[in-house]
């Protein structure tokens, strides 16, 4: 009998590895203090909400005089939120409103305000991928302006597609006049998508450029694309539970609405710190299946 002939190991396969890494993460969202983080970026996020605000209609403001413009950036926002909070909606009217000059320490003042959630959320990245060596506290706040930047530019590309949604809608008014009820559902729908696809394609960036430490590019679309999708979900779910916010008041009171939105942060931030843990334990397993193999091959050699 010929001796059998020695087979090449095979390396674990990829949708493998993610069931694997979705999996981890749960333990590890849990083991890390995952939670706490969620809970600092939910209060950082509404300490950072106001001078956010006033930089993104100064942003808008210098970009666009178009009111109609602003008003749409300003609903495609909101597509990120279960409900159009009222505590926001109208301080966003206010400002618009009466607006308000800055010199350059007011904007400073306003860049400083807003950094907070940003660094929370660098924390919390870092944290889940136990960097050993963290950021010092000028390179921390750097990376938080670097971040604020990018969501400035994640606006004014808001606006651009506002824009041409408009352009469009203008084009083709004449057609569309009497079109079927279907037809205006679609376009919200498209809107939908077209926020879930921003929202996989920053925290593909974020799950990259944030940590303090060597990540490889095609190890942070799984993680994104599950934040995405789980986002989605728990945006429907958290839409309906929320519908009746007067089931809220009678507990609350006054303060109902920031209470919900508290909690839709911390859930947000919640999905999003499972999808850094999973994607870690994927570049983790990523690697070690790639160790094995190469083991396995120098055994059998």
């Amino acid at each position: 009998m010929s001796p059998r002939r020695k087979q090449d190991p095979k390396p674990a396969g990829p949708l493998r590895l993610i069931g694997l890494a979705a999996w981890r993460g749960v333990g590890e969202l849990y083991d890390s203090e995952g939670l706490t983080h969620a809970a600092s970026i939910a209060y950082y996020a509404l300490l950072s909400l106001f001078p956010l605000m006033l930089l993104g209609i100064y942003v808008l403001g210098e970009m666009t005089s178009d009111t109609a413009d602003r008003d749409a950036v300003v609903r495609f926002v909101f597509r990120y939120f279960p409900r159009q909070f009222a505590f926001i909606s109208g301080q966003l009217e206010a400002f618009q409103t009466a607006p308000v000059t800055f010199g350059f320490w007011g904007i400073v003042a306003l860049i400083w305000g807003g950094l907070g959630v940003f660094n929370a959320i660098t924390s919390a990245v870092n944290h889940a991928w136990a960097v050993e060596k963290k950021r010092s506290f000028l390179k921390h706040r750097l990376v938080g302006i670097v971040m604020m930047i990018c969501a400035g530019l994640v606006l004014i590309l808001g606006l651009v597609i506002a824009s041409m949604v408009r352009l469009a809608e203008t084009r083709l008014a004449p057609a569309m006049a009497g079109s079927p009820w279907w037809i205006d559902n679609f376009s919200g729908e498209f809107g939908s998508y077209i926020a879930t696809a921003l929202l996989i394609g920053c925290v593909a960036l974020v799950f990259y450029f944030i940590p303090n430490t060597t990540v490889r590019f095609k190890d942070v679309w799984p993680g994104a694309i599950l934040v995405g999708v789980l986002w989605r979900i728990a945006l429907w779910l958290f839409s309906w539970y929320a519908a009746d916010l007067a089931t809220w008041n009678v507990i609350h009171g006054s303060i109902a609405a920031v209470v919900v939105f508290l909690l839709w942060i911390y859930v947000s931030a919640v999905i999003l710190i499972y999808g850094v843990e999973m994607t870690a334990s994927y570049a983790r397993l990523q690697e070690a299946a790639i160790r094995h193999t190469q083991l396995s091959k120098e055994l059998q050699a």
